[in-house]
């Protein structure tokens, strides 16, 4: 007699519905998920931190150290109405995609923070650091962008109405500089580094001489000390027979933001500059 298996067999009745032959899936707790987060957070920060070298001011860094240069002010120049009238448009309009001059040098050329003042800048020197910047033989991504698209004509019209306007007069806070290392470099050099006086190019009131070295008077201290570190640091080497790459070579960050905060205390040509 054959054994009966329906008798042994469980019935599609009698199978427990709660039974699960597969691991079901469980959610990842969210205190993991948390912490998972937390750290791709923390990541990405110190990622972008190393991005920034001047954030952490660091005793390996020489620049770091230098306190940030003073914030200054100008006092309303006085330009002659008809020179105004008479400005070329890329000063006041811009074309086409090109910008304004004013947009970033102020619309009587008194400059910005680390941008130049250009009123009463040399005629021949401006012509010149605009064709340098359009060579990329002086090295600023946006005055390439802008110079590059200057004809001959733009150029001498803009650097000849810019050496028309009055140096306008230069306000300038406290500064925490030390501006009697920087009088003694602009006025006597340190001749134990080689390092001549300013005013032996720059003329004896930094006023600049002849078409080659700038006035230094009333310019933008925060100007003057990115110049001479871009000098130092090698960035720059469009001076005449490289001599400011020398120069600025010899000397410490703290001389350069002396100097170029003294420098910029004097009162330009025919300013009459308040301290």
């Amino acid at each position: 007699m054959k054994p009966n298996h329906h008798a042994t067999t469980p019935r599609v009745d009698d199978i427990d519905p709660t039974f699960e032959p597969w691991e079901p899936s469980r959610p990842i707790p969210i205190f993991l998920l948390a912490v998972l987060i937390a750290l791709a957070l923390g990541g990405v920060g110190m990622y972008l931190s190393d991005l920034a070298p001047w954030a952490d001011a660091g005793a390996s860094d020489p620049v770091a150290s230098i306190p940030a240069a003073p914030v200054t002010q100008a006092a309303p120049a006085s330009p002659d109405s008809s020179t105004v009238q008479n400005a070329p448009v890329l000063v006041h309009a811009g074309r086409g995609s090109v910008w304004s001059c004013a947009s970033c040098h102020g619309d009587q050329g008194q400059g910005a923070g680390s941008t130049p003042r250009l009123a009463g800048l040399d005629e021949t020197y401006l012509a010149k650091q605009l064709r340098d910047f359009a060579a990329e033989t002086r090295l600023n991504e946006s005055m390439h962008y802008v110079a590059r698209e200057l004809t001959d004509q733009d150029i001498a019209e803009v650097a000849a109405y810019y050496a028309s306007l009055p140096v306008p007069r230069l306000v300038l806070p406290q500064s925490d500089a030390d501006l009697d290392r920087g009088r003694m470099l602009f006025e006597k050099g340190d001749w134990k580094r080689n390092v001549p006086a300013c005013v032996s190019c720059h003329g004896d009131q930094g006023q600049g001489v002849g078409t080659s070295f700038p006035p230094l008077a009333a310019q933008r201290p925060e100007y003057l000390f990115n110049q001479l570190a871009a000098w130092k640091g090698g960035h720059r080497h469009n001076s005449p027979q490289s001599l400011m790459d020398d120069i600025a070579s010899r000397l410490s960050y703290r001389d350069l933001y002396a100097v170029s905060n003294y420098a910029a205390s004097l009162p330009g040509p025919g300013a009459d500059a308040a301290h």
